[in-house]
């Protein structure tokens, strides 16, 4: 399972126009050239151009080689590229030259995760989680609580996981996690609960399928059962949730 990282998406609108001008020619704004460079980039890696994003995060390094938002780009294209030393080393730059950068930890913490490297992944996280003006803290809590489960502390990714739904109620995979934490504890009203504020803001999974199972069994819901024990047949065949469905049953 891969944690969530956040890449700025940027639509470019490129002019072919000319305009003529007269009188004295203004000199770029350096920074309004090193944004416009970044954006581009992003632009690209979000296109999977990945080729002309490089050309454009590498003049933007050229004009500031200490560029946070330009090293967390190509860290991000690098880790796309599976080329993870160099990721890896523009993570750690972008940090370096921006210690509240909170995106560029996220997106750390995630590719950490994605290296299995998961008490790394959870001290990045958490500082990142400590930044409350960050637009996306809630999911931040939901990569660390996931990551928390990796370790098998699953008191603290409880606790991750309803941070991040206090923050965003509709925070999915946090639901989806805490519906499964309170089956495991045998807690059924809040685990139900959990799982119908899921299926209301998403389309159904194998997992979310076989909890509602689960569920229906615990409150004899015959009809619930059936119903999403059918669509997991029928849709999700192969899935391993459908395999320990069958297993209830003797199929």
């Amino acid at each position: 399972m891969k944690l969530v990282v956040v890449l700025t998406c940027v639509l470019v609108m490129l002019s072919g126009c000319i305009t003529e001008t007269t009188g004295p020619v203004r000199e770029a704004d350096p920074e309004k050239q090193l944004k416009s460079l970044i954006d581009l980039g992003v632009g690209y890696i979000s296109n999977g151009e990945y080729a002309r994003a490089k050309e454009n995060l590498t003049r933007a390094l050229d004009l500031d080689p200490r560029s946070p938002e330009a090293h967390n780009a190509f860290a991000l294209l690098f880790q796309l590229e599976g080329e993870i030393k160099l990721a890896e080393t523009h993570f750690k730059k972008a940090i370096k030259y921006s210690p509240g950068f909170s995106r560029a930890r996220n997106n750390y913490g995630a590719f950490l995760y994605q290296e299995k490297r998961y008490k790394d992944a959870v001290d990045q996280l958490q500082r990142a989680s400590e930044d409350r003006f960050y637009q996306y803290r809630s999911q931040v809590f939901e990569n660390l609580g996931v990551s928390y489960l990796q370790l098998n502390k699953d008191t603290e990714a409880e606790q991750a996981f309803m941070r991040s739904i206090q923050l965003k109620p509709s925070q999915l995979r946090s639901l989806i996690e805490l519906a499964e934490i309170r089956l495991k504890q045998r807690n059924y009203v809040e685990a139900r609960e959990f799982y119908r504020r899921h299926k209301s803001a998403t389309q159904q999974s194998a997992r979310s399928l076989w909890i509602c199972i689960r569920l229906a069994r615990v409150f004899n819901n015959e009809n619930e059962e059936a119903s999403c024990s059918l669509t997991l047949r029928n849709v999700f065949p192969k899935s391993e949730q459908y395999e320990q469905y069958k297993s209830t049953t003797g199929q």
